[in-house]
């Protein structure tokens, strides 16, 4: 199942984000969206594949 978590950030802290994103989430990181809005803000939306229980019998 993928998660997607949102995050609020100025572009000075964009680069801080991402690589906590990337060393966080590893191979489960899916993608990376990020949108500008009219105030110079920007909304991080990060996409990654949760970890599923394992069933044992």
């Amino acid at each position: 199942m993928e998660l997607t978590v949102k995050e609020k950030t100025f572009l000075e802290n964009l680069p801080e984000l991402v690589e906590k994103a990337v060393s966080e989430y590893g191979i489960r990181l899916r993608k990376i969206v990020i949108e500008e809005d009219e105030k110079g803000c920007y909304t991080v939306l990060i996409t990654y594949e949760s970890e599923l229980p394992v069933r044992r019998s």
